[in-house]
């Protein structure tokens, strides 16, 4: 069994993943659902470190000028919602 430090490090990546999947999912589906821009990120108030990078990386990379970059963005962070719900589970 790994030392108690191991098992909380582990912990916190683990946490870290799915708080940075969850806000990443949340903005594509705020995307899909209509808004831009600053009205992604809103709604959504970001204490977590992890969090707010999140917020911040993908509120850009949905806000971006080119077309083709934002639909591929979006293309990617719906595939891995899809995949994620066809498992029962959001990561």
């Amino acid at each position: 069994m790994p030392p108690d430090s191991e098992r909380e490090e582990s912990t916190r990546s683990s946490r870290g993943l799915s708080t940075r999947s969850f806000v990443r999912a949340f903005v594509a589906t705020s995307y899909l659902l209509g808004k831009r821009r600053q009205a992604l990120s809103a709604q959504v108030a970001a204490t977590d470190p992890l969090a707010r990078e999140a917020l911040l990386e993908i509120t850009e990379q949905l806000s971006h000028p080119a077309r083709e970059r934002r639909a591929r963005v979006l293309a990617g962070e719906v595939g891995r919602l899809l995949r994620s719900l066809g498992a029962q589970r959001l990561k």
